[in-house]
């Protein structure tokens, strides 16, 4: 693949027949990695990309941004160069038209001190685009290799990397994703590399390179699916992990430790520095100690102080933007900025709280045996009182001190302190269930028609969810018909909505609806629906087969309770039947119960998922155990006049 040669065919190529739904099309993606080395600086790591990509249509435009973080920090730095990127189309004439990108539309992004960005956009991209762009990354942090992915949310015909490493740097990879390589060599070369002795003189030295090389071909895209975290976590990818350096040359240890992370964040200036100066905020920290005497009101007090003071400016990263002093006078920053500075001040009132690092969900699961720092990108707050633990999150305005964002929930983070017996991972799930219960009180009238009371409670994240819903509408009566339309025949008539603003409360919507169901005449049979079309009414589990596995992100329960009054002068002709349907494994069931007692009809149908994950042995199980409730929720209590 040569840059600028292009096959003029690919431009008139309107679709890629084994997967006709992609927008884009991956014609290659070449990766070549490898080490150089300078008498003077020594060993640097060189990363040269080049990728050509056909835009079939908008859904594939998005394959035309790009950005290349970079690292830059005192002697230790990345550089990015040489980037080309380039457009071709057909012209009127069926001629190939040429669009480079102008070096002024290459954006530099400060993402804090030590992290920056190259962004760009490939110009005029359109439906029937081929477009390529080449780029070289060149790094001093001779002890990391970036990780590569060879495969992508839109299909690819081939995708390559050669990696060459000296024999001075030992590394364990770690193969990730479902996929198997067509190519897989490894082979060795020999190289001179002179060094400058301490009398001026050049010394030879002979150095051996293993050269892997990876090659996949035909590579299908990896598509969201139902309850997946993050698409990442499942792309097939190589990723590189330091295991020694043993330059002949050099002495000097480029190992780590979790303890040497640690250490070494305590006393980065963009990190725990910040920490161990003065907190910014001593004066609002003494009046909490003298107005709020009981610790955990105090924390308490001190989490929505600087939730309610900070705005949050939706960037990551574990290190702050400027200083914790800074951040308080703007009252904004990064989730670091904000959640150091809450550590700051939990110290401060008497409080014990050290920073928790993790990897958000869309970021990517973490290896807990993978020593890596760059794998994370976001810092939250843990506060010890006594036995009792906290883990607090102040960026978000809507959630209470009990809650972290759904984002943070993503197995374990790396607690960061000076006490060597807590250097530890921390559990970052929550030891509660997603709650739903909506209890209806519901009479059937002789036209098939029904009303009814509703009272509609939820808990935790099911609560957030539904507040967040409310609130994108204009007003709550916007999202009243926005809820009516996801129900067949749903008219309400009155409803109130509570707590939509305090999440330690449960959200609470009560409402007074009809279901028209019929054409208003009275009727001799009369099908009733005693779920009234809620609960699960479809299964999002249509693969066949899932390689990874089905992310509830919470265990969670949904319960539906339904008193229905018959009219007089009908009788129950039929009734479904109770039912229970377990997963194996105790991971879940179902409960279906229904029965009669004079003119009313009881039913409880519940729900419980009692883990958070079900593995994909176990998708079989999921997928059937949502067919058999969909199939029970859809059967009817049939009503005979008398």
């Amino acid at each position: 693949m040569k840059y600028g040669k292009i096959d003029p065919a690919l431009l008139s190529m309107k679709q890629y027949d084994a997967d006709t739904s992609a927008g884009a099309l991956i014609l290659g993606d070449i990766g070549d990695i490898s080490y150089n080395y300078d008498e003077k600086t020594g060993f640097t790591v060189e990363l040269v990309r080049h990728v050509r990509i056909k835009v079939f249509n908008s859904k594939g435009f998005h394959t035309a941004n790009f950005k290349i973080p970079y690292y830059t920090s005192g002697d230790l730095k990345e550089k990015v160069s040489r980037i080309k990127a380039t457009a071709y189309n057909l012209d009127a004439g069926n001629k190939i038209v040429e669009t480079d990108i102008d070096k002024a539309n290459i954006f530099t992004e400060e993402i804090s001190s030590k992290e920056r960005s190259q962004n760009f956009s490939v110009p005029n991209v359109k439906n029937g685009t081929v477009f390529e762009v080449e780029y070289h990354i060149i790094s001093d942090i001779i002890w990391e290799i970036r990780t590569w992915e060879f495969q992508s949310t839109v299909p690819s015909l081939f995708n390559e990397l050669r990696v060459s490493i000296p024999e001075y740097f030992i590394f364990k990879t770690l193969m990730k994703g479902y996929l198997t390589p067509v190519v897989s060599d490894v082979t060795n070369d020999t190289q001179t590399i002179f060094i400058t002795n301490d009398d001026g003189s050049k010394s030879p030295i002979l150095c051996n390179n293993l050269t892997k090389k990876l090659k996949f071909e035909n590579i299908p895209a990896l598509k969201e699916e139902p309850y997946m975290n993050a698409i990442s976590n499942y792309i097939s990818s190589i990723e590189f992990e330091i295991a020694s350096v043993n330059l002949p040359f050099t002495k000097k240890d480029y190992t780590t430790t979790w303890e040497k992370i640690s250490y070494n964040l305590w006393n980065d200036e963009d990190f725990g520095t910040q920490l161990k100066r003065n907190c910014p905020i001593k004066e609002e920290a003494e009046m909490l100690k003298t107005a709020y005497p009981d610790p955990k009101e105090r924390m308490i007090k001190a989490f929505e102080l600087i939730r309610n003071s900070m705005t949050f400016n939706d960037r990551y990263g574990i290190y702050i933007t400027k200083t914790l002093r800074k951040a308080w006078e703007d009252k904004k920053g990064k989730a670091s900025d904000i959640n150091l500075l809450l550590v700051s001040l939990l110290n401060e009132i008497g409080i014990e709280a050290d920073p928790v690092i993790l990897s958000t969900r869309k970021n990517g699961i973490l290896h807990p045996a993978q020593i890596m720092l760059t794998k994370f990108n976001y810092v939250i707050a843990e506060a010890r009182i006594g036995t009792e633990k906290f883990l607090l999150d102040a960026t978000d305005k809507k959630l209470s001190f009990s809650l972290l964002p759904e984002r943070c929930l993503n197995g374990k983070g790396r607690r960061i302190t000076q006490t060597p017996d807590l250097n530890d991972w921390v559990p970052l799930s929550v030891n509660q269930q997603n709650e739903r219960l909506l209890y209806m009180q519901t009479t059937v009238k002789p036209d098939g028609n029904i009303s009814g009371d509703f009272n509609l409670m939820e808990t935790m994240y099911f609560a957030y969810d539904r507040a967040e819903l409310i609130k994108e509408e204009n007003s709550d009566e916007d999202y009243i018909t926005e809820f009516e339309s996801e129900t067949n025949g749903l008219q309400i008539n009155e409803f109130t909505i509570e707590n939509i603003d305090d999440r330690s409360q449960p959200l609470v919507m009560k409402y007074k609806a009809d279901y028209l169901l019929s054409d208003g005449s009275i009727k001799d049979i009369i099908y009733v629906n005693p779920t009234l079309g809620e609960g699960i009414t479809s299964n999002p589990f249509t693969t066949e087969i899932r390689e990874f596995p089905v992310d509830f992100i919470l265990p969670w329960s949904s319960k539906i309770i339904n008193t229905i009054t018959i009219p007089d002068g009908y009788t129950i002709a039929e009734m479904p039947k109770n039912a229970v349907i377990s997963l194996p494994d105790q991971l879940g069931n179902y409960r279906y119960t229904i029965g009669a007692t004079g003119n009313q009809i009881q039913l409880m149908c519940v729900v419980n998922i009692r883990t958070s994950q079900i593995i994909s042995a176990n998708y079989p199980d999921i997928r059937e155990f949502y067919s058999r409730i969909v199939a029970k929720n859809a059967e009817m209590v049939v009503l005979k006049k008398i």
